[in-house]
């Protein structure tokens, strides 16, 4: 059994599988000869168009998993162009974030740096750090060349970072953000 096409762009993808959505524009279907093409752009680079072809009425897109296996894991802003003769207008704008290639040898970290960097300090402070962790990088000093106040510190300011990515995270899942709002009715 097949999977169901999605009807409008992914939020998230992951490199290096197919890629796969169907777009209904009621103004410019395929089938009045509108093509609508996709263009990424990482850290403003523009990147390789990805072109819909007419389903019917619709526009599909269809990337092969290995030319999306060439996509960079990051977050893209991705705008969608239809085009008919000297005509175009922009239909879409928006982001799509890119997951890392499954297939891919290799370690992976899904940890952010605020969330590495924590654990790092963390294992200092609790004199479990390996060597390599001692030799972590932070604002161009190692970790042990700190001194035990200004890890605290660090630590401080790397868990506001750490609950802030978390609450983004909870949110994009349709979760509250896990934060207290107060208020006071007079």
């Amino acid at each position: 059994m097949a999977a169901a096409i999605p009807t409008k762009e992914p939020e998230t993808v992951t490199a290096g599988v197919t890629w796969t959505w169907k777009k209904s524009l009621a103004d410019y279907k395929a089938s009045d000869s509108w093509v609508l093409t996709y263009y990424p752009r990482k850290n403003g680079i523009g990147l390789s168009a990805i072109a819909a072809t007419a389903d019917g009425d619709d526009h599909l897109v269809a990337l092969s998993y290995g030319v999306s296996g060439l996509y960079a894991v990051g977050l893209y802003d991705l705008k969608g162009v239809v085009a008919k003769g000297s005509e175009k207008f922009q239909v879409f704008d928006g982001f799509l974030e890119v997951l890392p290639n499954p297939a891919q040898s290799g370690a992976f970290d899904p940890r952010t740096h605020a969330q590495t960097v924590l654990d790092s300090i963390e294992a200092v402070l609790e004199s479990r750090a390996t060597k390599e962790v001692l030799s972590f990088s932070v604002e161009g000093n190692s970790l042990s060349s700190y001194p035990h106040e200004q890890l605290l510190a660090m630590r401080s300011r790397y868990r506001v970072e750490v609950e802030r990515e978390k609450a983004v995270e909870r949110l994009k899942a349709g979760r509250g953000s896990g934060r207290l709002i107060l208020t006071r009715f007079q």
